[in-house]
This record gives structure tokens, sequence and C-alpha cells, in this order.
């Protein structure tokens, strides 16, 4: 039985249309940027933005067989900075899929990553990794923003975005 899939073009936008909801959201909300937050011992929500958008770029930097910014160097300055971050990953995974094929996307890549070690897989599944990554963590953000008295006003559920029909 053959079923219909979700793309990986239409998980990438999704990714870009939500983030674009958040960065006007904390433009708009500039002091819950240095909320404190403990989640991947981040410190403050600063912190935190930088762990989501540090993983989108750094492993968009390997899917493309780049080198890698360290971690350490990415700035955790002003809102523009860290959404900056974003914005060079989301280049880089577009880029990665309009130079994909079916074959690029199985070939298998070897990871080194600071908190589990080393990993083995797919460039699909480290792509697919990449998506929910940043999905689960503004899920743990939206929670932790509204139990420090910084509540969203949108869904946040796929099901109400724009990225496929």
């Amino acid at each position: 039985m053959s079923y219909a899939g979700i793309t990986l073009a239409e998980l990438l936008a999704d990714n870009e249309a939500s983030t674009a909801k958040w960065q006007a959201w904390f433009a708009a909300n500039p002091t819950a940027i240095d909320a404190p937050c403990d989640i991947y011992n981040s410190g403050n929500v600063r912190g935190f933005l930088r762990h989501i958008f540090a993983v989108e770029l750094r492993h968009s930097q390997r899917l493309l067989g780049r080198e890698v910014t360290a971690y350490e160097a990415m700035p955790l300055g002003s809102l523009n900075d860290l959404f900056a971050i974003h914005t060079q990953a989301i280049g880089n995974l577009g880029e990665f899929l309009a130079r994909s094929s079916d074959a690029t996307l199985g070939e298998e890549i070897t990871v080194q990553t600071i908190s589990a070690g080393t990993l083995h897989g797919s460039r699909r599944k480290l792509f697919v990794h990449v998506m929910l990554h940043s999905i689960r963590h503004w899920a743990q953000m939206a929670t932790h923003l509204r139990t420090h008295g910084y509540a969203t006003d949108w869904a946040k559920d796929f099901f109400a975005s724009e990225a496929m029909r």
C-alpha cells in the first residue's frame, strides 16, 4: 500500500513560518528573551534560542559537507543576532534540498554531537531530526514562557500551518 507523505520542503516551510512568528513575538515582547530558563542548561531564553538555532546551523553545515561552526562561536547578542543564525541555517537547508536526490538523502553520515556522542544515520534522517528538534523545543519554549507570564497568541499545531494543505 502506498501512502502520500509530507515532503522535506514542506517541513522546512513550516519551520521557517513558525520561527518567523516567534521572531515577531520576541520583538514585541523583548523582556522575554532574558527570562530564566533551565532547558538544556541554557540559563535564560536567549541561551535556549541559541541552542535551537545552533543545532539547525551546525547540522545544515554537516548536510552540505561544510565546516561546522563551533557552538561557542555563535552569538548570544541581540534578538537579530540570534535569528540570523536561523536565517543562515534555513538558507543552508534549502540549498541542501535543492541539490539533493534520493541517493543523496540516503547517504549515511556520521555526526559527532555535543550531548549525544557519535551518531550515524542517513542525510534524510539528519534533516528530519533538525526539523523535529526545533518543533520539540518550540513547544517547550511556549510552555516555559507561559509559566513565566509570557503568553503567545497563535496556534502552533502543524494542522494550523500554511506549509501544506
